[in-house]
């Protein structure tokens, strides 16, 4: 059991740096693009980054309500405040922020109730599209009853992962009117979230620690990236993550200690920071090509560790409420 959590602990520490690398983003003013090392550098994990987030939800889930049969109303309840209450908070705080800083942002804001209220709705072309994966999860969770009905029976969990695979690939229109809280993207993530729950529900992790399986998934890995075989190059991305992941648990069980318990905070307060560095620090008033690898780790560094220093210090603050914005109990 220890081993299996330091992994996995590793896992979300490496799954979240991922995440907050890809928005690393600072633009070759010669070019008017983001700078190519960034690019070059998150371009080869753009099939894991998201669906690896949305399998260890899933895992996690399990592990921690189904396995201990925790009953619906009380999972229902803390998920109500670990993630409804910080997605309304961010919401409005995010809307706040980019209306602050309208002339530097590059797609500035509409400030009318119109455009705020359908930021809690509509998150394409909003100030809270960062936030879509927040409904999408609350959106699974919902699904929990089903989740713990399934894992009763093996035949049931293989027809149901099979489904989910299924509905992966219909075509939905993402612009449509319908998408409030981009429903229809959870067909698209219930294949990962009930893949994570697959996972650890039948130990899968036991069949992958070895070194020559490793390999393999990176050579499969980079097979699928190079064809582009969309689902399965994320399934492959996945298994070859915790493969790693166990091994260098077996290592440096401690890696991203610094920061892996907070990457729900990071998840949530990342961007703005970032943001910060990319639009004023790097364009407005340092911009020199030579200090590129200074920004790029300041941006990084930004992006994980100012969440983790409020987090720290929201952790402190005797009123429940104002806690739970933030995601801490």
């Amino acid at each position: 059991m220890k081993q299996r959590i330091e992994w996995l602990a590793i896992l979300r520490g490496m799954n979240i740096l991922l995440v907050v690398m890809v928005h690393v983003q600072l633009v070759n003013m010669l070019t008017g693009e983001n700078h190519f090392f960034c690019r070059a550098l998150s371009f080869p994990f753009h099939p894991i980054r998201m669906p690896l987030f949305i399998f260890i939800s899933g895992g996690l889930l399990y592990l921690s309500r189904i396995r201990k049969e925790i009953p619906t109303k009380a999972l229902y309840k803390d998920k109500f405040q670990r993630i409804v209450i910080p997605f309304v908070f961010f919401v409005i705080v995010y809307y706040l922020i980019k209306y602050a800083f309208n002339q530097f942002a590059k797609t500035p804001i509409e400030l009318s109730w119109t455009n705020f209220l359908e930021s809690f709705v509509y998150y394409r072309g909003h100030s809270s599209q960062s936030l879509w994966f927040l409904a999408v999860l609350m959106f699974l969770m919902l699904m929990y009853p089903l989740f713990c009905y399934l894992c009763k029976n093996k035949y049931r969990m293989i027809a149901f992962l099979l489904f989910c695979c299924a509905i992966f690939f219909i075509d939905t229109n993402l612009e449509s009117r319908w998408n409030v809280f981009y429903i229809l993207e959870v067909q698209h993530y219930l294949v990962y979230f009930f893949f994570g729950i697959f996972f650890f529900r039948f130990e899968l992790y036991k069949y992958i620690g070895n070194i020559d399986i490793l390999l393999v998934l990176v050579l499969l890995y980079a097979a699928c990236y190079y064809f582009s075989l969309g689902l399965l190059t994320s399934i492959v991305g996945i298994f070859m993550m915790c493969s790693l992941c166990l091994r260098i648990g077996q290592y440096f069980p401690n890696l991203f200690s610094s920061f892996r318990e907070y990457i729900f905070q990071i998840y949530l307060m990342s961007l703005p920071f970032q943001t910060f560095v990319e639009l004023i620090l790097w364009r407005k008033l340092f911009y020199n090509e030579q200090l590129f690898f200074v920004f790029f780790a300041f941006n990084l560094l930004s992006g994980l560790y100012i969440p983790v220093l409020i987090s720290k210090v929201m952790e402190r603050c005797k009123i429940k409420s104002i806690r739970l914005c933030f995601g801490l109990q």
